[in-house]
């Protein structure tokens, strides 16, 4: 039986581009919420990020934009503004990350917004928070790696800074922004009043980064300087086996007894006799050194069946292919899916799973592919939406080409 989402009947105006804010509306459209994307007449740049089947549905854009629909509509021509109005006074959520002094020069800061929708729950995220003075300085996802401390982990282990090699703070600043508006729209549900939301990417990273390493630093004095040391130890990282790599993580005294008893190695096991678990988790560096030997002489698989035998927690190195190829298809995290004119590709499956049956996912837009039905919603006559879009200010697609006809047998001769 199908039941409707959770978040059926919340409407979500999306005015965001590139990953951070439309992977917010990802999230609440795959809650069942009414996401529409405005974006510009050319799109957003997110359908022009890596390969895809269409010009404006990359591989990126085919999973972040599922579920929504696209209004592309030029807010800066006359009537764009107004149709933003107008389809914001039947929202109950505006998501965006335009910078503050790009908001108010558009007419769409929070108390614009507040005006066509008292009581809209209005969330913005940008680089800094506005109480900073820094709030309109350009900021991505490499630079507040670097700035809240991430980048810099890497050079107490390696010698050097690095980037992690994925748009951490675009994605964790989308699921940050996603709890934050499902909390305000809670509590809009006993106090009948919305509120503007601030998320600002470097305060979000920084506390993301600082849960654990914090840590010494966190008393007045500190104890010592930050650093969750058992993390920050160049021994934390995979291990080579005889025919691969793999991590393993025995992380209690009785993980390590365990493996040191299955290795034969008396003396490593009664060097943990009568140590406390910090003691043994200050030993672990030292013991990873103890442990590469034993890895190397075995392959991945057999070690693999050792650690489950064990009950220790470990995992072969999967590249991004083994996980295309394998994992993620056998766990159900990709499967196959239809786009009615993109044709077949692998949809991410939302990693959250509801007992309940819910609506089939919808494919992504193309860019304009709900302009009119969403002018029509708005009240807007067919002849005024099709003045608009003639005018330029509103796009709907091109007719997209039917598919040749394969040749006759006789003709293929």
């Amino acid at each position: 039986m199908t039941t409707a989402a959770p978040l059926a009947g919340i409407r979500v105006v999306e005015l965001g581009t590139v990953l951070m804010v439309p992977f917010a509306g990802q999230i609440l459209a795959d809650l069942g919420a009414d996401v529409i994307k405005v974006e510009s007449l050319d799109g957003d740049p997110n359908r022009q990020v890596g390969l895809g089947p269409l010009p404006d549905l990359s591989g990126v854009a085919l999973n972040l934009n599922r579920n929504k629909r696209s209004l592309a509509v030029d807010l800066r021509a006359a009537g764009g503004l107004a149709i933003l109005e107008r389809l914001t006074a039947t929202a109950d959520v505006f998501l965006t990350n335009l910078r503050p002094a790009a908001l108010e020069k558009l007419g769409v800061g929070y108390a614009d917004v507040r005006q066509w929708r008292p009581d809209i729950v209005y969330c913005r995220s940008h680089g800094y928070g506005s109480d900073s003075g820094r709030a309109d300085e350009p900021a991505y996802d490499d630079v507040v790696q670097a700035a809240s401390g991430i980048a810099g982990l890497s050079e107490r282990i390696g010698g050097e800074p690095g980037l992690l090699p994925t748009v951490l703070a675009d994605k964790v600043c989308g699921v940050t922004i996603v709890y934050a508006v499902l909390a305000a729209l809670l509590q809009r549900t006993t106090t009948g009043r919305g509120q503007e939301i601030e998320v600002p990417m470097f305060d979000t990273m920084a506390a993301f980064t600082l849960v654990e390493h914090l840590a010494g630093a966190t008393t007045i004095p500190p104890l010592s300087s930050p650093g969750y040391d058992r993390v920050l130890t160049p021994h934390r990282r995979p291990h080579r086996t005889a025919d691969g790599w793999i991590v393993v993580m025995p992380y209690s005294s009785r993980d390590w007894d365990r493996l040191w008893e299955h290795l034969g190695e008396p003396g490593h096991r009664s060097r943990l006799a009568g140590l406390s678990a910090h003691e043994v988790k200050r030993l672990a560096p030292q013991m990873y050194g103890w442990l590469d030997a034993h890895l190397a002489e075995r392959t991945t698989g057999e070690w693999v069946e050792t650690f489950a035998m064990l009950d220790i927690a470990a995992a072969p190195v999967a590249t991004l292919d083994d996980l295309v190829e394998g994992s993620a298809r056998e766990l159900g995290v990709l499967r196959p899916a239809d786009h009615p004119v993109a044709g077949p590709y692998l949809e991410i499956r939302s990693p959250v799973r509801f007992a309940a049956e819910h609506a089939p996912v919808r494919p992504a837009p193309l860019v304009g592919q709900h302009s009119l039905d969403v002018l029509a919603e708005l009240g807007i006559d067919p002849a005024h939406a099709r003045n608009l879009v003639d005018s330029g200010t509103v796009r709907t697609p091109a007719p997209t080409p039917a598919p040749t006809p394969a040749p006759a047998e006789d003709e293929a001769r």
